[in-house]
């Protein structure tokens, strides 16, 4: 499906899922190189920067969330870039392009700031869009760290340690994806001033800025989400060492009486203090001395 915008001279065109009809069409109204042309007829799972003369060709991958999935996924976005002309294809939809999309197409002010001289601004203003959406994605992603954390300390380690793993692969599949953008940023800072004849330093400096605190931001996030494994991990262990350790001491408290039981048991014909008088209450007090002087000495020893 393709969506269009022209105003002043310029025009975006946002492909979503293309048919090889509509890549043959854009490519030929715009004279894309064959091989850009090519790339945008299927997904690519490596990042890319490249000068075709007539146009810049990006290809970024952004960790959007997957609602059906409840984490989130990479996407690929191809970004083509003309002096008058901006393309963008996508094979899966990508929210914050589609929002800029329409608030362009239904706030004119905001158009007019856009659209300028050549889409090195609009390249800007979209490319920035996509990161202050990552920043919200970070602050979900921030909430769920907060609330493991919480529960945590309340007493409930074995329901989280599935939480956790499923958080610290959301977290593992966003820095995936953000990472490379980092090549692309040092690309598009040596490539943008000398295609668009302009100043163009500024806006990739304050769009590589705005990563650096993205990749900050989602490493804080990575270091606190390990620290809170392994907390985790420690309360477990410690609560699975308590239980080995009490059922230790029933055992070790339990095999001296069950030994004298079996003693004073036996089938023998002369047994001491059986057949006295009180011997019942005789061997009970036997191995309740037996379990106290045990006791003693386990508290002695710091067992207990």
């Amino acid at each position: 499906m393709i969506s269009r915008i022209d105003y002043k001279g310029l025009s975006w065109v946002d492909i979503q899922n293309p048919t090889a009809e509509e890549i043959a069409r854009v490519s030929g109204e715009f004279g894309l190189n064959h091989v850009v042309a090519e790339d945008l007829s299927k997904p690519t799972f490596r990042p890319r920067a490249e000068n075709y003369g007539t146009h810049l060709f990006f290809i970024l991958h952004l960790p959007l969330f997957d609602s059906k999935n409840s984490r989130h996924r990479s996407r690929e976005l191809d970004i083509v870039a003309g002096r008058k002309f901006l393309i963008t294809l996508h094979y899966d939809p990508v929210e914050p392009l589609t929002q800029f999309f329409k608030a362009l197409e239904q706030n004119l002010a905001l158009r007019e700031k856009s659209f300028e001289d050549s889409t090195a601004r609009l390249l800007y203003l979209l490319w920035r869009q996509l990161y202050e959406h990552l920043f919200t994605e970070l602050d979900h992603i921030q909430r769920k760290v907060e609330r493991i954390e919480e529960r945590i300390f309340a007493g409930r380690e074995k329901e989280l340690i599935e939480d956790i793993s499923l958080l610290r692969r959301d977290i593992l599949d966003f820095l995936r994806s953000i990472r490379p953008h980092e090549i692309i940023l040092e690309s598009i800072h040596k490539l943008g001033e000398r295609f668009f004849e302009e100043d163009f330093s500024n806006f990739a400096t304050e769009l590589s800025s705005r990563h650096r605190r993205l990749l900050l931001l989602i490493e804080n996030q990575k270091d606190t989400l390990e620290t809170l494994y392994a907390t985790n991990d420690s309360l477990l262990t410690h609560r699975s060492n308590e239980i080995i350790k009490t059922l230790t001491m029933m055992a070790l408290l339990t095999f001296p009486l069950t030994l004298i039981a079996a003693i004073f048991s036996l089938n023998t014909k002369f047994l001491p203090i059986v057949g006295r008088p009180n011997d019942f209450w005789i061997i009970l007090g036997i191995m309740l001395a037996t379990v106290l002087v045990m006791l003693t000495f386990f508290k002695y020893r710091k067992w207990i």
